[in-house]
């Protein structure tokens, strides 16, 4: 992926709101995303695990059952991943809008994929790909699984930021945390939800100025709010 491609991120007032003040990205450990096919291992994949388990011998106490071990590497490996989540498109998209921002009061964020990649220091910044889990002949590791989504979700375009965790990190693993991110710095542009009135552009526009005074001149209505000639 060429390094000027525009990478966005859809969020909430509140969540945008956060990111201002905090001056965080927020990363999100992997079974909080909503989708339970985060870092699944299955289909064929599942099936080489099996078939390459280890029997126990006699004499020797029993072997954990294969699937049994799976689930609980599978759950750990969810619990020890936190991502971030952004769409490489020119364009701004209907379909995230929609999904990620269902009230009029969203806001999206916009860079490139250099830049981000420039913020986050050694964290990884990785293109998801689609396709049906387990379809690849061989057995993966974390970061195939959890790069990869099922085809359903091509639309998104994702990258995503990375970050694991040790696993043998001391209980209560928290749900996400802040990845410190100079917004000045980094944003390109800021776009306003195209179904809100000029009320919600103003109040934005507030925020950034009160927050991050050097993004005020970036914020700027949706594309799509722009209206046709006739």
């Amino acid at each position: 992926m060429p390094a000027g491609t525009k990478v966005w991120r859809y969020m909430s007032c509140a969540r945008f709101v956060w990111l201002l003040q905090q001056r965080k990205l927020w990363l999100s450990r992997a079974d909080y995303l909503g989708d339970p096919w985060e870092i699944a291992l299955a289909g064929d994949q599942l099936a080489r695990v099996i078939l390459g388990a280890p029997i126990s011998h006699l004499g020797e106490p029993p072997r954990e059952p294969v699937e049994t071990r799976s689930e609980r590497i599978v759950k750990s490996w969810r619990r020890m991943t936190f991502i971030n989540c952004w769409s490489a498109q020119e364009h701004e998209s209907h379909a995230l809008w929609r999904i990620y921002c269902p009230t009029s009061e969203g806001v999206a964020i916009q860079t490139t994929l250099a830049r981000l990649q420039g913020s986050v220091s050694d964290l990884p910044v990785y293109q998801v790909t689609y396709q049906i889990p387990g379809i690849t002949p061989h057995t993966p590791n974390l970061e195939d699984l959890a790069t990869k989504k099922r085809p359903m979700f091509a639309y998104e375009h994702e990258v995503r930021i990375l970050h694991l965790i040790d696993p043998n990190h001391a209980e209560p693993v928290p749900v996400g945390f802040g990845l410190p991110w100079n917004p000045e710095k980094h944003v390109e542009s800021i776009h306003v939800h195209p179904d809100s009135d000029d009320s919600f552009f103003a109040s934005v526009s507030a925020t950034v100025q009160t927050y991050s005074p050097l993004l005020w001149e970036k914020v700027k209505p949706s594309a799509m709010s722009e209206q046709p000639p006739f």
